[in-house]
């Protein structure tokens, strides 16, 4: 009998036992607490054009049934909408399906990765895990979601995309030494000059360039080199007291001139005297002399003067051709004179633009006076449209990026085209078709225009660390920008998580998207002063970051500060 009874508790146990394995898939829908998904970043964030996060957890033990079969999606509810961003799909031992396996016994991990394009409007949003199970030809979605996170992270947006044209350098120095030079020629085995000289146009420019010293206070003469020399067909004595007398001759001549200009001092000094042989060697060498290796030869076999002039004077007809084409022009003096230049005030360049009198500005005084008006980029235009006519490059250049600067695209394009046609790859130029691209959407094509134009100063760097915040290349955009001390560098630098160098950059700018940034750096450091300091300076500056604060997930801790929330208000 106590048999019996035993045998049949072991039958009861056993059937319970069967039950158990039998029950219905839907007691999965009893999520166990210690079931839990968790999403990495634990708040997306948007990098590039993309956002991308993970979820991970475990079907704990004894729960994913035999025979049944689970969809798995994390689901994004934005401005009334909602999109799957993944699905992952499970089944139990008995299934023969083509999904991952979940053993009754010991559970298993579930999760995976997902990544989709942002929108605007996904800024303010939440992610929830849906669970839909699967058997007999059912569809049975869970009760209830599990939540994941809320809000996208797109401090990568608040990059400033409008691209910068480059400006060529003016090359205006106000002060400079301007050097002039000219020439008297003198007639055999004489040391006076000849009237004939005076009428040269380089003696009769240095004449004038003296006489304009007179009462000018914008230049200084700091000095004048005479070099006299002696044609090597003379006796050494003879050339010697030549080049000795032309010398003399040609500083009395420019010393007549400086007292009459009323310019006083020891001004004039003699430079080199000699007879002339180096030139007369190098004039031989370039000459069409048809003998003239003779003549070489005789130089290089003797050093002695007296003896190189004997033996060209019995060169016969060979010299008689060195005397009437090379010897002339052996016989003179050089004035060189060294005119430092005061330039035009920024003042008086000023005066001369309000009077409309552009052209009383050179080329490099015009390309100058352009830049004190970079706040006023009517006035800036019509000071470098003056000097179109020049068919400069600089010109065609900085006018162009005067109308970007303005919005002015056709005109932009149309002094690119004549500036391209001088110097098709100028970099300054360069950079500004890279702006024009951007202008029109052709971001790729910009970047390589950029690429290209990399010598042209901080502009191209600015624009290609833009695109590459844009792109979430972070990295790049800090080696692009680095040292630019600009608002984009500064970013660059946060989205690096280069903290410290983000916020030394940053507290230079001084302007409503450096503060606001700055506060997010204060969320980073767990700083409420620097949150809410940093915060009231930026809308301050710029009331509609009020909006943009209330719906950024990083200030989603600051919400319930009373300090915060009073700043948005």
């Amino acid at each position: 009998m106590r048999k019996l009874q035993h045998g049949l508790w072991v039958l009861a146990l056993g059937a319970a036992a069967t039950m158990a394995g039998c029950s219905s898939p839907e007691k999965m829908k009893d999520v166990p607490d210690e079931m839990v998904p968790v999403m990495s970043p634990k708040v997306l964030v948007l990098k590039g054009k993309t956002v991308e996060g993970k979820v991970s957890g475990r079907f704990p033990a004894k729960y994913f049934h035999k025979k049944a079969k689970l969809d798995m999606s994390p689901v994004m509810l934005y401005s009334g909408q909602q999109k799957v961003l993944a699905t992952w799909q499970y089944q139990g031992e008995d299934i023969t399906d083509n999904r991952s396996v979940i053993n009754f016994e010991n559970g298993g991990s579930f999760g995976g990765t997902f990544s989709f394009p942002y929108e605007d409007s996904m800024m303010q949003s939440k992610v929830e895990l849906r669970l839909t199970l699967l058997y007999n030809d059912k569809e049975v979605p869970f009760a209830g979601n599990m939540p994941l996170g809320v809000g996208i992270d797109v401090t990568q947006n608040l990059v400033e995309v409008e691209p910068k044209p480059a400006i060529m350098p003016h090359n205006y120095a106000r002060n400079g030494v301007q050097q002039l030079e000219a020439q008297f020629n003198f007639d055999i085995q004489k040391p006076n000059i000849s009237r004939s000289q005076f009428t040269r146009e380089d003696v009769k420019a240095f004449q004038k360039a003296l006489a304009d010293l007179k009462g000018n206070s914008k230049a200084e003469l700091k000095g004048v080199t005479v070099n006299a020399y002696a044609s090597p067909d003379g006796p050494v004595d003879l050339n010697e007291n030549l080049y000795k007398g032309r010398g003399a001759n040609t500083e009395s001549w420019i010393e007549s001139n400086l007292r009459k200009a009323r310019v006083s001092g020891d001004l004039v000094k003699i430079g080199h005297e000699d007879t002339d042989w180096d030139g007369f060697k190098k004039m031989v060498e370039a000459s069409d002399i048809e003998d003239k290796d003779m003549i070489l030869r005789v130089l290089s076999m003797y050093s002695d003067p007296d003896t190189r002039n004997k033996e060209m004077h019995n060169m016969g007809k060979v010299f008689s051709e060195i005397a009437e084409k090379v010897l002339p022009k052996l016989r003179r003096s050089t004035m060189v004179a060294d005119i430092e230049m005061v330039g035009k005030s920024d003042e008086e360049m000023k005066s001369l633009v309000e009077k409309k009198q552009f052209g009383s500005l050179t080329l490099a005084e015009t390309l100058y006076a352009a830049t004190l008006y970079n706040d006023d980029l009517t006035i800036q235009e019509s000071i470098l449209a003056s000097k179109v006519s020049k068919n400069d490059v600089r010109v065609y250049n900085n006018l162009a990026a005067n109308y970007l600067l303005q919005g002015k695209k056709e005109e932009a394009k149309e002094m690119l085209d004549k500036a391209s046609a001088i110097d098709a790859v100028n970099p300054y130029v360069l950079n500004n078709l890279g702006v024009l691209e951007m202008y029109a959407g052709n971001v790729e094509e910009a970047k390589k225009l950029f690429l290209r134009a990399i010598d042209a100063g901080k502009a191209p760097k600015e624009n290609l660390g833009s695109i590459a915040i844009a792109d979430g290349e972070y990295s790049s955009a800090v080696d692009y920008l680095g040292g630019t001390k600009t608002f984009n560098e500064g970013l660059a630098l946060l989205l690096s998580d280069k903290q410290e160098a983000a916020k030394n950059v940053l507290a230079e700018q001084k302007s409503a998207k450096a503060y606001y940034l700055l506060s997010i750096l204060g969320v980073r450091a767990a700083d409420e002063k620097m949150v809410i300091d940093n915060m009231r300076s930026a809308v301050s500056m710029d009331a509609s970051l009020k909006e943009r604060a209330k719906k950024d997930v990083v200030f989603a801790s600051y919400m319930q500060n009373e300090g915060f929330a009073a700043l948005l208000k």
